[in-house]
Parts: C-alpha cells; sequence; structure tokens
C-alpha cells in the first residue's frame, strides 16, 4: 500500500501477527507446566518398592529316631501380593538322646508349639559356643507347671566357628546328633542356616514365632 507521499507499507502477514500475540500467553502455559510437574512428580520415574522377607522353621521330629528328624527353613517375599516362597531348605537335625518325653529335662526332645527365635553370632557359652539360635522357653506340655529353659539350635564348635580338639567342640558324626534336649545340627549346616536367616532376620534381636516344633 501506498502513502500521498509514495512510501509503501508493507503489511505484517497474518500468521506471524498471530503468532506474536500469542506467544507470551504459550510462555505463561509451558511455565506453569512445568512448575506443576515439578511439585506434583509429573513424569517422575515411580520409586521402586523395598524388597522384604519373612523366614519359618519347622522342626518334624521322628519318633522311631529322634536324632533323624528333619529341621526346614521356608523364606517368603512380603511385599508380593500375595507373598512368594523363594526359598526351602532342609537338613538333618536331632533333639534330645532318645527321650520321647518332652518333659524330661536335658534329655526329652523339645516340646510342640511355637518358638521365638534369635541368632547370636561367636557365642561363648560353658557347654555350647560359636553360631546357635536362642530359643525361648517352653512349658513341656499345655498347662504343665514343668518349663522346659536354656533352649538352643546349635552344634559344636569353637566359637569362631572352627573345629576344636575336644568333643565337646568337635564334630565327630551322627553320634553327634544328640543332645541335652535342644536341636542339634552339623556345623556346617547350621552356618548355612544362619546365612539364610540374616536375609530375614537381623542377629542379636528377637523375632517371635519364627519356629514351630511338631511330631
Amino acid at each position: 500500500m501506498r502513502t500521498s507521499t509514495g512510501a509503501t507499507l508493507h503489511a505484517e502477514p497474518r500468521g506471524l501477527a498471530t503468532a506474536l500475540h500469542h506467544r507470551p500467553l504459550r510462555l505463561a502455559v509451558l511455565f506453569l507446566a512445568i512448575v506443576t510437574a515439578a511439585v506434583f512428580g509429573v513424569g517422575a520415574a515411580p520409586a521402586q518398592a523395598k524388597v522384604t522377607y519373612k523366614g519359618y522353621l519347622t522342626f518334624d521330629k521322628n519318633p522311631q529316631n529322634p536324632q533323624n528328624s528333619t529341621l526346614t527353613w521356608e523364606l517368603y517375599r512380603t511385599d508380593l501380593d500375595p507373598p512368594r516362597r523363594t526359598t526351602k531348605v532342609s537338613w538333618r537335625a536331632g533333639s534330645g538322646v532318645g527321650v520321647t518325653n518332652p518333659c524330661t529335662r536335658q534329655r526329652g526332645w523339645l516340646p510342640n508349639g511355637q518358638y521365638s527365635v534369635t541368632l547370636l553370632e561367636g557365642y561363648n557359652g560353658s557347654k555350647i559356643w560359636g553360631t546357635v539360635f536362642r530359643l525361648s522357653d517352653k512349658a513341656c506340655k499345655p498347662g504343665s507347671k514343668i518349663k522346659r529353659t536354656e533352649l538352643f539350635i546349635h552344634s559344636e564348635m569353637t566359637k569362631s566357628g572352627k573345629q576344636g580338639k575336644t568333643e565337646p567342640q568337635r564334630w565327630d558324626g551322627n553320634g553327634d546328633f544328640k543332645s541335652a534336649g535342644c536341636i542339634k545340627l552339623r556345623p556346617a549346616d547350621i552356618k548355612s542356616l544362619a546365612k539364610y536367616y540374616k536375609i530375614a532376620y537381623k542377629p542379636g534381636k528377637t523375632y517371635a514365632k519364627v519356629l514351630t516344633v511338631k511330631s
């Protein structure tokens, strides 16, 4: 378009004018979207759920041969719904000296029922040493006043977990599955159990209803 002086005025393209007109609004919308994402985590990667475990011990007593009973460990992923078992392993174990009366202290096998468990490493007792699991006290039978105490899952080893030179600290064979009413494992087996146990539980801390004894 020409003016009265002959100068030519170029009209601004319609599309460019519209874009410039709406640019501040678009920038404002973009800024608001960025702020919203930062505050509410929109677009952020979801946090991974923590993996959690629970473990259970079962001591299945053998009436025909208490020194050839079975201790089983089962480990479950409890962060899954439903929980999923990831590990099941069993070992030969003994309890008592062949006496199947649980009310016979120091000789009878372990009473049936559930027990709290505490893993103790480097234990320095007067009769047992090394890797042991302390068990809660237990009435020998429901309603009985006879209580079994000083109960453990243990083996024969030194405080450091090595084999000693004398019998109480040296495993010699199947005859060593006999115990004063506790649960007894081979040295290698109780160390294996401790490794599995520590996946779910901390040493030195007591956990309720971890062990079930049955016959």
